[in-house]
């Protein structure tokens, strides 16, 4: 009889708990089907906002741009979350486009909510749980200059015969336009700015601008010809970061824009501009008369030194005069015009800085160098360490306290004149420079065997800075 009465308590008991454990059991299985749900749900806003921030460089203008945003934010949610995803309802999702022209930051915010179906607390008279969610993505304006090569070298090619040829719009010269055109087309025009250095011995300057067009054309028209100035061609860059024109035309940084410097050469620097005036041994051996002594002094080779060239005639206002012709005109008693390797018979010395500020033998230079007497070989070595201290002062934030994240491409099919990696990585801060600062942006370096591989490089770089930006 004890025992029939124990039965009975178990069965109680069992049923008892039954009524708890059900609807946790319940609970849970509803529980987790909604939170598998809300995992998904995340997964495609985070999808969403990411490819929507990415296609704000879509778009000829920033209506269209923020129209094509939302539009793959939309197409992309759609992809990962299609409509009645595990048994879901009424799944909704809005993306927007706004802009803080203080920041130079856009964001794009996608919203999304939907309905998880409940099995077991739909006996409770509970269906659906609503789950809601929001994300965010950030993109920054960018600034880009680029600084592109255009010296002599850059239009020498090997012909059918194995023979060295050199034209203007030869050599390197077609695939480097290819590629930076291409290059600048990658960036939002109307919100970023592109502009751009074109270099020899002297320099054209293009500020930059949301105008791509423009850009493009002035790239189109790049020919060879010149020493390689590289310390001039940075500053003249990071100079243009600081004097943007802004929409009445006034020249202003933007530091909290994403500032980027792209730098390619095929070679050495081996050009200074700087004035020479108050070296000069005596006025009655060398008067120039009313002619400025600042120019453009040129190591050819190892032999011989040249200029002085002026650094802003003709150049600067038509990318297509490479040819550095406009000299410095000798007067009684000078020989630095000539190519004759005379310079040191007029100058007392290599100048202690450039005519930007860059000095060429500073505090732990990158090369040895005498500066005097003046020969092309200490020539050289100085403009090595001008572009070396340039690229040091744009670290320091000397311009508005502007620090670009600075990206250097080399081509390398000169045997003549191949470019140095270690002085290339210290100009862009990279991990494996021997000064790497890792409280300034690091850049990276690209060094390409041919110029075929022009185009792969200058699309890496924009990729990466396109990542950056977001």
């Amino acid at each position: 009889m004890r025992q029939k009465k124990q039965k009975g308590v178990a069965l109680v008991l069992s049923a008892l708990m039954l009524l708890v454990l059900v609807p946790m059991i319940g609970l849970g299985v509803d529980g987790g089907v909604a939170y598998l749900l809300r995992a998904k749900l995340s997964a495609a806003v985070d999808a969403a906002v990411l490819a929507g921030a990415r296609s704000l460089s879509r778009g000829v203008d920033l209506q269209s741009q923020a129209a094509s945003a939302a539009a793959v934010a939309k197409k992309y949610f759609d992809a990962n979350f299609p409509a009645g995803t595990w048994g879901s309802l009424n799944a909704t999702r809005s993306a927007t486009v706004n802009q803080d022209d203080n920041t130079h930051v856009r964001w794009v915010t996608v919203t999304a909510s939907v309905d998880a179906p409940l099995y077991f607390m739909a006996m409770l008279n509970q269906q659906t749980a609503h789950i809601a969610l929001t994300g965010t993505a950030k993109r920054r304006d960018v600034n880009v200059m680029l600084v592109l090569d255009r010296s002599g070298s850059m239009g020498s090619y090997v012909d059918a015969h194995g023979h060295t040829q050199y034209s203007p719009t030869g050599g390197a010269i077609p695939a480097m336009i290819n590629a930076a055109t291409s290059f600048v087309n990658q960036f939002a025009q109307g919100r970023d700015k592109v502009g751009m250095v074109a270099f020899g011995g002297d320099y054209y300057r293009v500020l930059p601008t949301a105008n791509f067009s423009a850009l493009a054309g002035q790239i189109g028209q790049i020919t060879a010809s010149g020493n390689t100035g590289s310390a001039q061609a940075l500053w003249q860059a990071y100079d243009a970061l600081g004097n943007i024109p802004d929409q009445n035309g006034n020249p202003k940084g933007e530091p909290g824009a994403l500032n980027v410097i792209l730098f390619f050469t095929d070679g050495l620097p081996n050009a200074i501009t700087a004035d020479y005036a108050p070296l000069r041994f005596s006025p009655t051996i060398c008067s120039p008369g009313s002619i400025s002594m600042v120019g453009i002094s040129q190591a050819n080779g190892t032999s011989s030194t040249s200029g002085l060239y002026i650094p802003t005639t003709n150049a600067v206002s038509d990318p297509n005069d490479g040819s550095e012709a406009s000299r410095i005109s000798n007067r009684a008693g000078c020989h630095f015009a000539t190519f004759s390797g005379f310079m040191n018979l007029d100058f007392s010395q290599i100048p202690t800085q450039d005519f930007y500020g860059n000095l060429t033998n500073p505090p732990n230079p990158y090369k040895a160098v005498n500066l005097s007497p003046i020969s092309a070989t200490q020539l050289a070595a100085a403009s090595f360490n001008a572009a070396d201290y340039a690229a040091r002062r744009m670290r320091a934030g000397a311009i508005d306290n502007i620090v670009p994240l600075v990206y250097t491409i080399s081509l390398l099919d000169n045997p003549a004149d191949v470019p140095d990696a270690v002085f290339m990585k210290r100009v862009s801060n990279t991990l494996d420079s021997p000064i790497y600062d890792s409280t300034k942006p690091t850049g990276l370096y690209i060094d390409t065997q041919s110029a075929d591989q022009l185009p792969a490089a200058f699309q890496r770089i924009a990729s990466q800075i396109l990542q950056l930006s977001q």
